[in-house]
């Protein structure tokens, strides 16, 4: 599975990307609400995902950044972005419809760091509700990678890794939606070995 990450000058053309599904629902269950999105690379500004999900009036508490928004209904992308150079490192953007982001990277689930208040509101992190849908957009911008990574040099012909999610850990309609099979016999999207492979048009 490669996911091919187009290049655009403006958000708005979000919609002229490839879409890419979450409908892989490892660890079972009924509930399984159709979510889907697009990633793009705007040059000088960074990677931009959008992400909608066909759910009526989302659960929706938190509301401050580094919550437990996974006890929310939320979307998720995950990325490693220079997964050859730093094979462990990989950053996670979590985020329910209030626009509450949590945000970390490291090497590994245990043990990962927040970004500089600065860095993370940089990421424009927006939750849009609609009546039979919520929508999710995310901009991980190049001084944020500059920060983890000390460089963010991306070019046409360029490798990421990435995965994205649906989630809600709570009681209640709970649910782990991904992009990709991962194969794990709990629920655990910390699983860079099952990203999906993406490149840069």
């Amino acid at each position: 599975m490669e996911y091919h990450i187009k290049q655009i000058s403006d958000k708005a053309e979000i919609n002229s990307c490839p879409q890419f599904s979450v409908d892989k629902y490892n660890w079972g269950g009924d509930y399984r609400p159709e979510t889907t999105g697009a990633l793009a690379f705007i040059p000088g500004t960074g990677f931009y995902v959008k992400m909608t999900c066909r759910e009526k009036d989302p659960a929706r508490v938190y509301t401050q950044p580094n919550d437990p928004v996974h006890l929310d209904s939320t979307m998720e992308a995950f990325f490693q972005f220079y997964p050859e150079e730093f094979p462990q490192m990989y950053l996670n953007f979590e985020a329910n419809s209030n626009g509450a982001l949590h945000a970390k990277y490291g090497n590994g689930r245990k043990g990962r760091s927040t970004f500089p208040a600065s860095l993370h509101e940089a990421c424009n992190c927006t939750g849009t509700i609609y009546e039979d849908y919520w929508t999710l957009e995310i901009t991980v911008p190049l001084a944020l990678l500059d920060f983890v990574y000390g460089k963010s040099d991306f070019k046409s012909g360029d490798r990421i890794a990435c995965n994205f999610y649906k989630i809600k850990e709570s009681e209640g309609l709970t649910h782990f939606g991904s992009y990709t099979v991962i194969e794990n016999e709990t629920p655990n999207f910390h699983l860079p070995q099952f990203f999906a492979k993406a490149i840069i048009d």
